[in-house]
C-alpha cells in the first residue's frame, strides 16, 4: 500500500524525493465486513493522521452520526488535502472528498469503525476538543512516531515565516498555535528533548473567543535546518516556505 508524501528536499548527505512512496505492510491492518481497514498497530502514517486531526479536525457523535472531519483554507490547503484523501484511503480503504462549504474546504465522512479506532486516541468531548487536546502516551514513547504526529500537528495548526528583528532582518520562525496549554507544554518539551531550541510559550485570548490561545515558537534557521532534517512537512506550501528561508540563508 503506497502513500505519497510530498516530502523532503536534499539537506546534507540524504536525498528525499518528491511523492516519495512509503509503504505499510498489509499485515498489519484488519479488514471489516464494511471493507474499512482498521490498523492493527501504529504506524508513521497514523500518527501523522491523528496530528492532522488534533490540528484542524473535528469528531462529532449524534444519532447512527460518526463523522470526522477536517478543515482547511481553499487556496493555501487544497493540495495539502488532496495527500490526507490519499493518506485515509491507504490507512482506512476508505474514499473521501474535498467539498469547498462556504469559505473554506472540507474532508468530512461518517464511519462507526474509524470514528471509535480514532477516539481510541483523540477523546471526543460533546462541545469540542481544542483546549482538552493532548498527544496520547502511545505517540509519547516513540520519537519516530511522535514527530510525525508533531508534522501532522504543525501542517494544520502550524506557520513558518520571516520577521524583521534589530540586527536581524528576515529572521525565521516555526510557531504552532493551539488552544490546549497542556498540548503546548508537551510539544515544547518534547521538541526540546529532541535537539530544538523552544522559545518561551506565550499566550493571548482574542475578542471573538472565550479560549485562550498558546502559541509555542522555534525561532532561528538551525530550528528550520533540525526540523527539515528531522520532521519535516507533508503541507506543500509550508515544505516551500521553509526552502525558500534556507536558500536565501545561503543552505
Amino acid at each position: 500500500i503506497k502513500i505519497y508524501h510530498w516530502t523532503h528536499w536534499t539537506f546534507s548527505r540524504e536525498t528525499y524525493k518528491l511523492n516519495h512512496p512509503m509503504q505499510l505492510d498489509k499485515g498489519d491492518l484488519f479488514m471489516k465486513k464494511s471493507h474499512i481497514i482498521i490498523p492493527k498497530k501504529m504506524s508513521p502514517e497514523l500518527a501523522e493522521l491523528i496530528g492532522i486531526l488534533m490540528g484542524d479536525g473535528y469528531l462529532y457523535n449524534g444519532i447512527n452520526k460518526y463523522t470526522i472531519g477536517i478543515v482547511g483554507h481553499p487556496k493555501t490547503d487544497f493540495e495539502y488535502y488532496k495527500y490526507i484523501v490519499n493518506l485515509i484511503k491507504d490507512l482506512f480503504n476508505k474514499k473521501v472528498q474535498i467539498k469547498k462549504i462556504g469559505r473554506g474546504i472540507r474532508i468530512i465522512f461518517d464511519s462507526k469503525e474509524i470514528f471509535r479506532f480514532i477516539t481510541k486516541y483523540i477523546p471526543y468531548y460533546k462541545g469540542g476538543k481544542s483546549d482538552k487536546i493532548i498527544i496520547p502516551k502511545e505517540l509519547l514513547q516513540r520519537w519516530n512516531l511522535t514527530k510525525h504526529t508533531i508534522r501532522g500537528i504543525v501542517d494544520t495548526d502550524g506557520s513558518i515565516f520571516t520577521s524583521n528583528k534589530p540586527g536581524s532582518p528576515n529572521y525565521p520562525s516555526i510557531e504552532i498555535t493551539t488552544s490546549s496549554n497542556k498540548l503546548a507544554i508537551q510539544l515544547k518539551n518534547i521538541l526540546q528533548d529532541n535537539g530544538f531550541k523552544v522559545a518561551k510559550i506565550w499566550s493571548y485570548k482574542s475578542k471573538n473567543s472565550k479560549k485562550t490561545t498558546y502559541k509555542v515558537p522555534l525561532n532561528g534557521v538551525n530550528n528550520i535546518i533540525l526540523w527539515m532534517s528531522q520532521i519535516g512537512f507533508s503541507n506543500f506550501n509550508k515544505e516551500k516556505k521553509a526552502i525558500e528561508i534556507l536558500e536565501k540563508s545561503g543552505i
